[in-house]
């Protein structure tokens, strides 16, 4: 996206809680659990953020595009700027640039949005590339397959759930990853670099669990949705992120009730 705005540390009282577990001997878990509950309100507050919206509306129209039989013009009609046979990583560079116009549109650059859009980037390259026969070898039509398959119920399932996998882990340890350092060492709460990496272990395991209920809901929605009106707009994908989000935290909120 071209701008960092992630380096404030945030000020409210539950971040503060937070910081005050890093230096006491509580687990893991409960660490992860607190900062699950800092972020709620920022990930609610979030749900009308004009480049997560443009993320998430992206996430599900991409694939819906590969099924036309143009799909770079299918493409464009999303606003992404691609020549005729866009490969894997013009399609990346494309998408980037369209949530960057976003946020120059709207003159707001906001720490979820530029989560979101970091998120979609790293969801598309790996959910198409990892299915392609190889990043050198595979042409603009093998992109168009892949993503193609993921446009249906089980694709977007897989899709959506890497998606606010990635959005919610990045959420939850951004702050985190600029303290967790200062944290290791004798007299912290990691002895070495190993302890360390075990807790990002432990929050990629919490994230994934707590991401799970957006795999059961997401691919029964996009299909009414595209059955019904044939295309996902902005306010589609506005009710979709926020859904999304509020059972999220709502299953966030059930698994620190059970760390409590």
């Amino acid at each position: 996206m071209g701008h960092n705005t992630l380096s404030r540390i945030p000020g409210h009282k539950y971040w503060r809680d937070v910081a005050g577990l890093l230096a006491t001997s509580v687990s893991n878990q409960e660490v992860i659990s607190a900062s699950a509950k800092a972020a709620e309100r920022d990930m609610l507050r979030a749900a009308n953020d004009p480049v997560f919206v443009e993320a998430v509306r992206l996430m599900l129209a991409i694939p819906a595009a590969a099924r036309s039989d143009d799909f770079a013009d299918a493409l464009r009609k999303l606003d992404l700027n691609v020549t005729a046979n866009p490969e894997l990583m013009e399609l990346i560079v494309a998408t980037t640039q369209r949530l960057d116009q976003v946020a120059r549109a709207v003159r707001m650059r906001t720490d979820f949005g530029e989560i979101a859009a970091r998120a979609l980037v790293s969801t598309l390259s790996t959910a198409i590339g990892d299915a392609l026969p190889g990043l050198f070898e595979a042409s603009p039509a093998d992109v168009q397959a892949v993503a193609r398959r993921l446009s249906w119920s089980a694709g977007i399932s897989d899709l959506s759930r890497r998606f606010y996998g990635a959005l919610v882990g990045e959420t939850l340890s951004y702050w985190l990853d600029r303290t967790l350092d200062t944290h290791v060492g004798p007299e912290g709460r990691f002895a070495n670099a190993a302890d360390r990496s075990s807790f990002d272990l432990e929050l990629d395991q919490f994230t994934f669990e707590a991401t799970r209920i957006i795999k059961e809901f997401s691919g029964g929605w996009y299909g009414k949705t595209l059955h019904t009106k044939g295309s996902i707009s902005s306010p589609d994908a506005a009710i979709f992120g926020a859904v999304a989000l509020k059972k999220i935290v709502e299953e966030l909120r059930l698994k620190q009730a059970r760390h409590a």
